[in-house]
């Protein structure tokens, strides 16, 4: 089954001479359960493709589909319920609450969506942060920050997680311990993700790679054998 079905996608900012097309007629389908790596140089339309999929703005013309449901006409109450119920986000910036800890961090969060401390508490323990539940995100490295907007992201067991260049400000070292943990969070909660980056090394993680160029779909491939964060370098 799809979890996305994609139709003729266009997005257009600006008008006249000063129009950009973001995105140009993109038809892609976008199956469920899948770890989907969504690769291309800056400018390509990777982030405005995520935004689209996850309601957080509107096409200029095109369908999306979430399974049988199409969200493209959304109001913006049904956008932000839609959000709520199926999509977690992780960000390059780690945007946490400087006055509250980890584990406060990730409570706001699940406030907001009706669920409980424990299970905030499960989400933090889930990406290897259970001794610091008390640090707020000054006292933790970035790489625990971003932990954090995972655990955050991942503790209303979302049913896709959108990633937007989660490795994009942290070292080598650190990258990889974060992509562990979203293909952790992949492979035991089924979790579909889309992450979206700008090196090739880290597609080789991903089950399909989909590229993007100048606002359109390159090429979409398959790796029969993705590989584990660990066995990519850069």
């Amino acid at each position: 089954m799809n979890l996305f079905s994609i139709k003729n996608l266009t997005k257009e900012y600006g008008e006249g001479g000063a129009k950009v097309v973001a995105l140009n007629k993109i038809n892609l389908q976008i199956p469920e359960s899948k770890f989907i790596v969504i690769l291309g140089a800056s400018g390509s339309g990777k982030s405005t493709l995520i935004n689209m999929l996850g309601c957080m703005d509107t096409p200029t013309s095109g369908e999306i589909f979430f399974g049988d449901s199409e969200i493209t006409n959304f109001s913006k109450k049904q956008m932000t319920d839609f959000r709520g119920k199926n999509i977690g986000f992780v960000f390059q910036s780690y945007n946490l609450l400087p006055d509250l800890t980890a584990l406060e961090n990730v409570e706001f969060s699940t406030e907001l969506s009706g669920l409980s401390r424990g299970e905030a508490e499960t989400a933090l323990e889930m990406v290897g942060l259970t001794e610091r539940f008390n640090h707020y995100p000054a006292e933790l490295s970035g790489g625990e920050q971003q932990r954090v907007s995972i655990a955050r992201a991942i503790a209303k067991n979302p049913k896709v997680l959108l990633c937007d260049e989660p490795t994009g400000a942290l070292d080598f070292n650190t990258g990889i311990l974060v992509l562990g943990v979203i293909k952790k969070i992949h492979k035991e909660n089924k979790t579909s993700v889309l992450l979206i980056t700008h090196n090739q090394e880290i597609a080789k993680i991903a089950d399909i790679v989909i590229t993007l160029r100048s606002g359109e779909v390159l090429s979409i491939s398959e790796n029969k054998s993705p590989l584990e964060p660990l066995e990519v370098t850069w």
